[in-house]
């Protein structure tokens, strides 16, 4: 078959497409390329029609956009992509998480690959294939969505190949679950008294039990987030690492928040202040944060990964069940709802963004709840008959 048509070229059972887009500013041609190769088993005349209708596509879209270029690679792409979009509309720790992802998971796969050979069955396999927990596939498939989008808006590819992919699906409720990352009531009374000598660990265990704030939240409030008088702590803030450490915004909007503090909490920050002014005073200019609540010995920040490793030996030592220190902000939660309190006043102080949220994430409660509120009809009814 021979396709009179200027601009392509039959090679072998292949044809090549030559559009010119035009010079450089030095009077350089500058011309896009594509190779076509019609479908087997179709007739001469269905071939040569969709040589030319290839052709023409190609055309429009190399006249359209002049950046077009699906032979780039994926790993081109995404260095485009940081380089020029991810640092303008990304937040910091969102765009290291995105670049580890990409190098950890995604280059090593697609990085070779070129745009026009990525399809979205090659995607959807990979991602099933990822050894990790479904929600973990899920941010993967976001950071290759939103690569894909910036290719697509700069008109690198016409159409992006991760919308359609799909994950492995998640098991029923795994996501939102808390399982037995929680304490049972005994448990957290045992864990007050563990906690009663003042050391600025115990304070932190303690506010965690006690008020349901993040890990990241409790290491960034600084002194001027805490009002001893109306007993409230602002949370507008979480510690985050990249290559860097810093105090960024917190987790949602939602997220920034006012919580109330007992009389008895109110005491053991004043406690705390008091003992690290003492350390401030010895150590002056030395002490590198002193408006941080939580700092180490010579005011530095507070390693979270420290902490859990103290937490997990604390539980083991005195024969409590393991769960993280995020565990103690699922039995803040689990406490208050066992003690009847309003589910939206619950939302509110752990920062959710709905109280939907909570009662699907602390769904593990409501049969204790339930038996509970069977037992007091029960005994309701039971007194009416006597």
């Amino acid at each position: 078959m021979a396709v009179a048509m200027k601009g392509i070229r039959k090679r072998g059972e292949s044809y090549e497409f030559t559009v010119s887009v035009g010079f450089d500013g030095n009077g350089k041609h500058i011309r896009k390329f594509m190779t076509y190769r019609p479908p087997e088993g179709v007739s001469e005349r269905k071939a040569e029609k969709l040589v030319q209708e290839a052709y023409m596509d190609f055309y429009k879209r190399a006249h359209g956009n002049k950046m077009l270029d699906e032979n780039m690679r994926f790993r081109e792409l995404a260095e485009k992509y940081f380089a020029e979009y991810a640092p303008h509309k990304l937040k910091e720790v969102t765009l290291y998480n995105y670049q580890s992802n990409v190098k950890n998971r995604i280059n090593p796969v697609f990085g070779n690959t070129k745009l026009k050979d990525m399809t979205t069955a090659d995607i959807s396999s990979f991602l099933i294939g990822l050894d990790m927990a479904p929600q973990t596939t899920r941010k993967t498939k976001v950071v290759m969505q939103s690569i894909f989008k910036y290719a697509v808006e700069q008109g690198f590819i016409k159409t992006n190949p991760c919308k359609g992919a799909y994950c492995k699906k998640a098991v029923e409720g795994a996501a939102d679950s808390v399982g037995d990352n929680y304490l049972t009531i005994d448990e957290a009374r045992k864990l007050m008294r563990l906690t009663e000598e003042y050391s600025y660990f115990n304070t932190m265990i303690r506010l965690f039990l006690n008020t349901g704030i993040r890990s990241g939240e409790a290491l960034a409030l600084r002194w001027d987030c805490i009002d001893f008088e109306n007993k409230t702590i602002r949370i507008d803030k979480t510690k985050t690492v990249t290559t860097r450490t810093f105090l960024s915004t917190t987790k949602t909007t939602n997220s920034r928040r006012t919580v109330g503090i007992s009389d008895d909490m109110v005491e053991l920050l004043k406690q705390h202040k008091t003992e690290q002014d003492k350390l401030k005073a010895m150590l002056g200019d030395a002490y590198r944060f002193p408006e941080l609540v939580f700092t180490t010995c010579s005011g530095n920040w507070v390693d979270r990964n420290e902490l859990n490793r103290r937490f997990k030996r604390l539980l083991e030592h005195n024969g409590i069940h393991k769960v993280t220190i995020h565990g103690l902000r699922h039995t803040y939660a689990s406490l208050l709802i066992f003690a009847g309190e309003n589910m939206q006043v619950i939302s509110r102080n752990l920062g959710h963004a709905s109280c939907e949220i909570t009662s699907r994430v602390y769904a593990h409660v409501y049969p204790e709840v339930q038996q509970r509120a069977a037992k007091t009809v029960s005994e309701l009814l039971s007194n009416i008959k006597n």
